[in-house]
């Protein structure tokens, strides 16, 4: 197990296995991005991405951008390239208004795209980036855990773990 370069905690772990997750800041994607190892050569990037996004939460919405507040369902949006890209799936979180902080629906949304991704053989490669430029990922959302009932804290931060884990473990 490594972890990747300049990013912090679970989501920068990368692990050999049926799928590799890439965790990398937005701003550090640009044209030129390549996958690494045996995907040399396969451009991932921008000009892919473009072609559009579904939501996560399900029905059929193409549209890329970035917005000062998304809707709860546009949390995650979940992308399976095609062509010569086939097999690649990125998970983008836009949460800009909240700094992309992991909130519970949020973490529901993650956790039911691992469980999809899981049964998924045809799935290589995930790459979990942000849809909002200059920022990943601020951790866990503090603004929200601080109105959780106490009982509500450690079955949050056990889904949260466990979601990351399975994330690092397809």
């Amino acid at each position: 197990m490594a972890a990747a370069a300049g990013v912090p905690g679970a989501l920068g772990t990368l692990r050999a296995g049926r799928a590799r997750l890439v965790a990398a800041y937005c701003a550090g994607i640009g044209p030129g991005w390549r996958l690494p190892g045996s995907w040399t050569g396969l451009p991932v990037g921008p000009a892919i991405w473009a072609r559009g996004w579904t939501p996560a939460a399900g029905g059929a919405a193409w549209r890329r951008g970035y917005s000062s507040e998304a809707k709860t369902e546009d949390e995650l949006r979940v992308r399976y390239l095609e062509e010569e890209n086939r097999g690649i799936v990125v998970l983008g979180i836009n949460r800009a208004y909240a700094k992309n902080s992991l909130s519970k629906n949020l973490v529901k949304m993650l956790s039911k795209a691992v469980d999809a991704l899981k049964s998924d053989k045809k799935v290589r490669t995930i790459i979990v980036r942000s849809e909002v430029p200059g920022i990943f990922c601020a951790g866990a959302d503090l603004k929200e855990r601080v109105k959780m009932h106490s009982s509500e804290v450690g079955p949050f931060v056990s889904k949260l773990r466990a979601v990351i884990n399975e994330i690092g473990n397809l």
